[in-house]
């Protein structure tokens, strides 16, 4: 995805953080790569979106992670539309979603209401 910050663009794939970075973050973290994650997600972390801002404008880490700064509303606000064009250009790629008539699973004949036998009918012993 490309992210918009600043007048600036900045590519980003959480997939293409390395090894170094993740421990980086832990270490500045103090938690697994994982609960970053999730600390991220939750929002309100300020840590979590600093590591998150270093990922993405100092991919190269020549900048400390707590040296890292950024306008935290406009920062976040380029996170969620570079989320949505990405959305919307996998949707788009995906193509119309094919519309299918409804079906028990069985072939027409099977479900005809002649073979069919009814509901309100008595079981008989």
């Amino acid at each position: 995805m490309i992210i918009i910050y600043d007048g600036q663009k900045y590519p980003f794939d959480l997939s293409d953080v390395t090894v170094k970075q993740a421990l980086r973050i832990e270490k500045f973290m103090g938690c697994p790569f994982a609960e970053w994650g999730k600390r991220l997600q939750a929002g309100g972390d300020l840590a979590a979106k600093q590591a998150l801002g270093w990922l993405v404008l100092h991919p190269d880490g020549g900048v400390p992670i707590e040296d890292t700064d950024f306008k935290i509303g406009p920062f976040g606000d380029a996170i969620a539309d570079a989320f949505a064009a990405e959305e919307a250009a996998q949707q788009e790629a995906a193509g119309p979603v094919p519309t299918v008539a409804a079906s028990n699973g069985r072939p027409s004949a099977e479900s005809s209401p002649e073979s069919s036998p009814q509901f309100s009918a008595a079981i008989s012993p």
